[in-house]
Formats: structure tokens, sequence, C-alpha cells
């Protein structure tokens, strides 16, 4: 009988492991370093993409990374999983985000393993060679040369 409800436990948690987004931790100067674009944007709006994708719409605030495509104030989607066990962004909107995002046939992905707060990813940015721009134009207070 207990033999039975340990592998019952067992079967449950290997189910909802399963379901689990997990991520492999990585410092944001590594993330900043692998990333195709990092960008501080605020979201404006989700919207569904199929059952299982939604894309995920920043007014972009910083461009620390992929400014050749990217510009601080134009609007940015973003693609990425709908649920969150599957990884997927966050969604409360008129919150910013920092987020390390990846290019592929000129679109761009993203989930929540690339997302951390927007001062950790100025902070990595600091300590990066490269100016990154505001949409204000001009450089904060502090950041690289």
């Amino acid at each position: 009988m207990i033999a039975a409800a340990l592998v019952v436990l067992g079967v449950l948690a290997l189910a909802a492991s399963a379901r689990a987004c997990s991520c492999a931790p990585q410092s944001p100067a590594e993330s900043l370093r692998e990333a195709d674009a990092a960008v501080v944007g605020r979201l404006v709006k989700v919207l569904p993409h199929g059952s299982l994708r939604a894309v995920y719409r920043y007014e972009v605030r910083h461009v620390y990374r992929g400014g050749e495509a990217i510009d601080p104030g134009q609007m940015l989607d973003v693609r990425s999983a709908r649920r969150a066990a599957a990884c997927a962004l966050p969604r409360r909107t008129g919150h910013s985000y920092g987020l390390f995002l990846s290019r592929h046939a000129g679109r761009w992905f993203g989930g929540i393993c690339g997302v951390v707060q927007p001062r950790r990813l100025r902070h990595a940015a600091q300590h990066q060679p490269r100016v990154y721009r505001s949409a204000s134009g001009a450089a904060p207070a502090g950041c690289g040369a």
C-alpha cells in the first residue's frame, strides 16, 4: 500500500515538473552578451496568436543591444508562449521589463527566462563598452561612454 502511494506521488511529481517552466541560471551580463537584443520595454498589449502563442507588444524605453534594428520609442512585437508553464513572458500591462530577445526570420522572440528587472539590465549594460539609447535620445546618467 505504501509502495503504491509512493509510486503515485512520484508520477504526479514528474507530471507536474514536465509542465513547469525551468530556466538555467545565467547572469544578466551573460544574457546581454548572448542576446540578439536587450531592451527595457513597457508592456502595452498581449495579442493571442493561436491557442499556444501570443504576441507581446512593448513600447521600447531603452535599447542596450540590437540598436541597429530597434529604436527607443517604437512599438516592438515579441512572440512568446501564452502560458506560464511554457515559459511565457509576463502579462502585466503597463509594467516595464528588461528583456533579452532572440531574432529568427526577422521576428523577435522571448520568454520568462530572458526577463530581468530593468535596473539589473541597466547595471549589466554599464559594464559593457557600448552606449545604449533611451526614448529621450540620451544615455542615462552613469552609463557607458
